[in-house]
């Protein structure tokens, strides 16, 4: 049974999930994921989306450590940001249904956030460099 258009809450896109996963961090994107699962009542996998992207860095992390230096480090980073894009998406797939009935939400103020901090600490790494 649909809910009342006064009750379905707005979503963040699914397109915008994967892109603050590819251009920012896995984290960043799960943290837009948790979001959409808190606004349909699933606080429990909100915090799991949460952890469960943290582990998955870390990991990617480590795993990217031991290619050899000569890689295409960007390569890997845009394809272990956009995996973590879709495995996020896959998940909110299995709680959030109808999609297309929720309204989209804004990006901007999670895009200003992420660039208020990916900004200086780029900055910092062309300065250290």
């Amino acid at each position: 049974m649909p809910l009342p258009p006064a009750t379905i809450p707005s979503l963040y896109s699914q397109r915008s999930i994967r892109l603050f996963s590819l251009v920012f961090t896995t984290i960043a994107a799960s943290f837009l994921t948790a979001s959409n699962l808190r606004a349909i009542g699933r606080p429990d996998q909100a915090r799991k989306v949460i952890w469960a992207s943290v582990v998955y860095m870390v990991l990617m992390g480590v795993l990217v450590s031991f290619l050899p230096n000569t890689s295409a480090y960007g390569a890997y980073a845009a394809g272990i940001g956009l995996a973590g894009g879709y495995g996020l998406n896959a998940y909110a797939d299995s709680f959030i249904l109808n999609k297309k009935d929720h309204p989209a939400r804004s990006i901007w103020r999670p895009l200003l956030l992420c660039l208020l901090v990916f900004v200086p600490l780029l900055g910092l790494l062309v300065y250290v460099l």
